[in-house]
């Protein structure tokens, strides 16, 4: 199996202010953090308190935003980018638990644990897949709001129930499914997390993420561009018929789209 994302890195600024999210004053701040769903929920009043501790940035593909077993510094909330938790296991390779985009936010573990300390670090390693706009934010600082406002924990809350599902249905899927269907499956989710249907990924850190060898998912991708299921490209892999993709991916898929939509 492959390995993903081997060494943390600090996330990259080009300027404290991205393409995705124009202007620098705080109106513009929050204009671009409300494009996240678990800020969106957050009434003015309580968003108004975290807005001036919120930084607008960019990260780069196969960037480590967490790496596993260390105190999470920073929570991270999706605009346009989209990243991918991973459990590592004990001979270096890794696999996907789930993708985190717009709809919620990384840095879970130190919310649950109620410290952030190198006893109670991150539970996966989180890196990027599609690069893109963030909203970051000391993970102190939300933990303090989550603690003393309703209606942060109230939202914080509405996106753990969505997280546990997909959580869940990663499991099932893991289990029970063939790499095609869990292929079809993560390349239809992160059009539908990221919205787009051209996915800068590489063989090889999709074989890792499903947590795979490298020819299996050759394999699988030879034969889906054979159907005109998918286009390769250099580093990247692009839908070409969700529809006959839809086909193929397990009840899992549906099982995710429908709690998304209906979250």
């Amino acid at each position: 199996m492959n390995n993903v994302g081997q060494t943390t890195e600090s996330p990259k600024r080009s300027g404290l202010f991205s393409p995705f999210c124009k202007g620098e004053t705080l109106v513009d701040v929050a204009r671009c953090a409300r494009n996240n769903l678990v800020l969106q929920y957050i009434p003015p009043e309580d968003f108004s308190k975290l807005l001036p501790h919120m930084q607008v940035m960019e990260v780069d593909v196969k960037e480590v935003l967490h790496q596993a077993g260390e105190p999470i510094r920073f929570i991270y909330f999706p605009i346009s980018a989209l990243m991918t938790m991973l459990m590592p296991t004990s001979d270096g390779s890794t696999v996907e638990l789930t993708m985190v985009g717009r709809e919620g936010f990384t840095g879970v573990s130190a919310l649950l644990n109620g410290v952030n300390t190198p006893e109670h670090g991150a539970l996966t390693k989180v890196m990027t897949v599609i690069p893109g706009t963030v909203v970051r934010m000391k993970s102190d600082t939300f933990m303090a709001a989550v603690d003393s406002s309703l209606s942060v924990a109230r939202s914080l809350r509405r996106y753990l129930s969505l997280l546990f599902t997909e959580l869940a249905l990663s499991v099932t899927c893991n289990r029970l499914h063939s790499l095609e269907q869990r292929c079809a499956r993560w390349l239809l989710t992160a059009m539908d997390k990221s919205d787009t249907s051209e996915i800068p990924i590489t063989q090889e850190v999709l074989a890792g993420i499903l947590g795979v060898y490298r020819q299996s998912i050759v394999q699988v991708l030879n034969d889906f561009e054979a159907a005109q299921l998918v286009q390769r490209g250099r580093g990247s892999i692009r839908v070409e018929t969700r529809e006959r993709l839809v086909a193929i991916a397990c009840e899992c898929y549906h099982a995710g789209r429908k709690r998304t939509r209906g979250s």
